[in-house]
């Protein structure tokens, strides 16, 4: 140990010292020269002449036995060494990466030594020798290990070439043999859509055994459900005539722990099995609350405060994401009316609550419709009293929220003040900042009391009655029963809740919901307490414990789980538990993060996507060649599905090639249409039997089946859910309902937040998962993919298909009942919406495809129906083939139109109204037309 100049303490290895230093003498003090082994030099001056004679003997003395005494050690390690390698990395066999670890970590000091230049003075002749043979190892480590496990593979690969060609109905590909063979302690598998995972599965069991590295009874499969497992053991059977290997799905495993340590099978409650049983149970259990007026309260409480989430206007940046907000959480009144604003909802569940009839937004009395305004709607008229109501979105400032035009929003309120004084109709009004003070339904009511409304609050039965009718207790009692599932499945206790609960930005609402759910779980567990019954969460619950706790140990040396990417944190779990029992065992998981479609139930894609971070040292395979989709179909799909960059790289090449497009668009506002489009394009491109997989996202939009097979009888005609055909296939797929909305394709449906507090946590790209479901619908056909979308409100998936130019089939069906394209017009109002095509008893126009939560309307085209776009000063048609103009007024941004007057024709306003309270003047004696089109 020395100082340098900076004043730090250096330290100095003996071994990389030459022991033989020197000293250079000075004036008044002497300097030390210290020769290092790697050629550089280090002086320590400031040495007393006196001193500097002893202290360099006793420093090379020092240095010379300690080296003697590392060389002394340094023999019989290197011997040890190269002992264990031989016998370690023989390349007989796969090297797990623990082992090499190990090795590397105990002997990598050894580089030391050699590395001295005056080693081979220490050394043995054997150990020269030895030193020679692990040279590769101690220099390259890892990437010599790679190498010999490569070697290795392409030997295993060789020798069960027979094995591997005849195992499955077809030869297995290289991808899949190598691994079958690669035997790492932690294997994942991503094997892409129709890439043969179960036949890699079976490959991977047979070379288990074949290879002795694994008897029959050492070797657990995993599967997910019940009839895949089935499946899997049938072709373990005759495949590989293995009749004691064990397949089982998760819960059934975790049964069979359960009945090993306690002696006897448990009984599984129906509820089980059937969650339509389980729901009804929770809702039986709420009408036994309700008898509870504590309950009964609580419940009036959440529905009438706590039904949707509140989220301030004043955070949105434009009205289309406000709105979006207001249809994710489809926020209702307790009518059942969908309002514009939440604070309008809590406005209308007041009035609601007291016994107040009213009117959402009904024609003010007087028809003040002109150039400035349409016909005046109030939020709200109290027809027993002649009462309007009027919510203003103001802070305390005056002051509207970033995506409302604050001038023409106050101006629009004075001219509202200043009608309702005119006519001398009574007005109440309220405004944002007195929800954002929690004072809003105070505040009213102060109002109206004041204005001599009479409350007659609604007893809590018939407004519980009323929400009976709505169906709204049903969906409450849908919403618990979901809870009550992932809550179990989480291992959670009721505190656990309360605090996860105290803890979210919506606390108040996510406390209301637990406090609610706490007497449903708690007589849910009683009930199987008095059955002597568990669940499914239970099962796999018990069989944590009993593994993590020793008192079940594991037979197994060999896991393999399919679907992997289906897999929960609790399932993980359970597997990890199994792995630390045999610190031999090996861990093998097949799956697909394109394919992760089930985060609803539990399923965690970053255990996929992050398996190496969660399980430890991995070795990672890509089953790369499908068999199932052509490479048309294969180009939408994963250029699709890889737009989330935080997915899995895989390039997936197409056992099938063709050059013609394999995906087509089909326009149409009836899915019916576009059914039978896609049925009798199949028929004509395929007149034999063909199969044909019917899908969408949600299982309402179910078509009449009986129908279409009486019309296509030599057609296999099925229809599923996207979800439910996740392992399916078919010669061709036809895709129904693709819209944008809450029950659109992506599904835009808000989650309740109290369930997503027990689910994975959401992926940050959006439509994240939606993305993966809408991948796994293209690749369940095998020749084409027809997508049938309402071209005036096409899910943002068809939009991004076209707008990116994926290569899909635009204009294939054209005519009688479909559409010539998308609503391509954004709306200028609320800049999410497009103007669609709308009738009226005046005629054509272009309304909000957001509407009625977006009123904005634009005129059509007078000569072709068309839709406008604004040009300039101008209004010009977007049809190619029509060169219809009309110039806009500057003043109120109505139509001019050619008029005649006493003396000549001139341009004037089409919002003029003779002798109305509100009209515009404008007008202009010449516009060049012409100049226009020419633009």
């Amino acid at each position: 140990m020395f100082i340098d100049g900076n004043g730090q303490q250096q330290k100095i290895e003996c071994l990389a010292v030459d022991p033989d230093i020197a000293v250079e003498s000075g004036w008044f003090w002497d300097v030390l020269v210290i020769q290092q082994d790697d050629g550089q030099i280090l002086r320590l001056g400031g040495v007393s002449k006196a001193l500097s004679k002893p202290l360099q003997s006793n420093l090379n003395s020092h240095i010379q036995q300690a080296i003697q005494r590392f060389y002394q050690q340094f023999n019989p390690a290197l011997a040890q060494a190269a002992q264990e390698a031989k016998l370690l990395f023989s390349g007989h066999h796969y090297i797990r990466h623990v082992i090499a670890h190990q090795w590397l970590t105990s002997h990598q000091w050894l580089t030391l030594g050699l590395k001295r230049k005056d080693s081979h003075r220490h050394l043995k002749s054997s150990a020269l020798q030895q030193y020679q043979q692990l040279l590769p190892l101690l220099e390259r480590g890892y990437l010599h290990i790679d190498d010999i496990n490569q070697a290795f593979i392409q030997q295993q690969v060789s020798r069960y070439q027979s094995f591997f060609d005849q195992v499955e109905t077809n030869p297995l590909t290289d991808q899949q043999r190598k691994a079958c063979v690669i035997d790492e302690q932690n294997n994942l598998v991503l094997a892409g859509a129709g890439t043969g995972k179960t036949s890699t599965m079976i490959g991977r069991a047979g070379y288990l055994v074949n290879a002795g590295l694994a008897k029959p009874d050492q070797i657990l499969m995993l599967a997910y459900a019940r009839k895949a497992a089935e499946e899997m053991d049938e072709r373990i059977k005759d495949k590989l005539a293995i009749q004691n290997l064990t397949v089982k799905t998760f819960h059934s495993l975790g049964k069979h722990i359960i009945t090993q340590v306690e002696g006897e099978v448990p009984l599984i409650n129906k509820m089980a099995e059937d969650p339509e049983l389980r729901t009804r149970f929770v809702d039986e259990q709420i009408q036994l609350l309700l008898e509870d007026d504590r309950y009964k309260s609580r419940l009036v409480t959440y529905f009438v405060r706590f039904t949707h989430p509140y989220k301030s206007q004043y955070d949105f940046k434009s009205l289309g994401a406000y709105n979006a907000y207001i249809l994710e959480n489809d926020i209702r009144t307790l009518q059942g009316e969908r309002v514009k604003s939440y604070e309008e909802c809590e406005i209308a569940n007041f009035l609601y609550r007291q016994g107040v009839a009213y009117r959402y937004e009904a024609n003010y009395q007087v028809n003040t419709s002109g150039p400035d305004y349409k016909v005046y709607q109030p939020d709200f008229y109290l027809p027993d009293y002649g009462i309007y109501i009027e919510h203003f979105a103001v802070n305390e400032h005056n002051q509207t929220p970033p995506f409302i035009d604050q001038s023409s929003y106050l101006a629009g309120m004075a001219w509202k003040r200043e009608l309702h004084q005119k006519y001398k109709t009574p007005l109440i009004e309220t405004y944002s900042y007195l929800k954002q003070q929690g004072r809003l339904t105070e505040a009213l009511s102060e109002k109206l009391l004041a204005a001599g409304v009479a409350f007659k609050p609604m007893p809590a039965n018939e407004l519980l009655n009323n929400l009976k009718q709505l169906g709204r207790v049903s969906e409450f009692s849908k919403l618990m029963a979901d809870i009550l599932t992932l809550f179990k499945s989480a291992y959670l206790d009721l505190k656990d809740l309360v605090e996860l609960a105290k803890k979210h930005e919506d606390h108040e609402r996510m406390l209301a919901a637990a406090y609610l759910f706490e007497p449903i779980y708690e007589t849910y567990q009683q009930r199987l307490r008095d059955t002597a019954s568990i669940d499914f969460e239970d099962m796999i619950g018990r069989a944590i414990d009993y593994v993590e706790s020793g008192r079940y140990q594991s037979p197994y040396r060999y896991l393999l789980v399919d679907e992997f990417q289906d897999i929960s944190a609790s399932r993980a779990r359970l597997l990890k538990a199994f792995m630390a029992q045999q610190p031999e065992s090996s861990l093998f998981c097949v799956g697909d993060d394109w394919q992760s479609i089930y985060r609803f139930s539990g399923s965690d894609v970053s255990l996929t996507k992050d398996f190496e971070a969660h399980f430890g040292a991995t070795a990672i395979s890509i089953l790369d060649k499908t068999f199932r989709f052509n490479n048309k179909i294969g180009e939408v799909a994963s250029r699709f599905v890889t737009q989330n960059s935080s997915q899995i790289k895989k390039q997936i090449s197409s056992h099938r090639a063709i050059e013609h497009t394999a995906v087509s668009l089909i326009k149409t506002g009836q899915d019916a249409i576009g059914i039978h489009a896609a049925l009798s394009a199949i028929s004509a491109k395929s007149p034999k039997a063909a199969s044909v997989l019917l899908l969408a996202r949600f299982h309402f939009k179910k078509p009449n089946m009986a129908a279409l097979k009486r019309q296509y009888p030599h057609f296999k005609i099925q229809f599923m859910s996207v979800h439910a055909s996740k392992g399916k296939e078919a010669d061709y797929v036809v895709v129904v309902g693709l819209e944008k909305g809450k029950h659109g394709f992506p599904s835009e449906k808000a989650t309740h937040p109290l369930l997503e507090l027990l689910l994975p946590k959401a992926e940050a790209y959006n439509y994240a998962e939606e993305r993966r479901l809408f991948y796994v619908a293209l690749t369940r056909a095998r020749h084409h993919v027809y997508l049938v979308t309402n071209g005036n409100n096409p899910s943002p998936f068809v939009r991004e298909l076209i707008d990116n130019r994926y290569p899909i089939l635009t204009d294939e069906f054209q005519g009688e009942g479909f559409q010539d394209k998308l609503a391509n017009i954004p709306c200028s109002r609320c800049q999410t919406g497009y103007m669609v095509s709308r009738d009226s008893q005046y005629g054509s126009f272009f309304g909000c495809s957001q509407y009625p939560l977006c009123n904005h309307t634009q005129q059509a085209c007078q000569w072709c129906g068309g839709g406008l776009q604004n040009k300039g000063r101008f209004r010009v048609c977007e049809n190619p083939r029509c060169d219809f103009v009309e110039p806009v007024c500057p003043q109120c941004s109505g139509t001019l139109s050619l008029r005649k007057g006493p003396y000549s024709q001139f341009w004037g306003c089409s919002n003029y109204r003779k002798d109305a309270e509100f009209s515009c003047s404008y007008t202009e004696k010449f516009i060049d037309l012409q100049a226009a089109r020419r633009r």
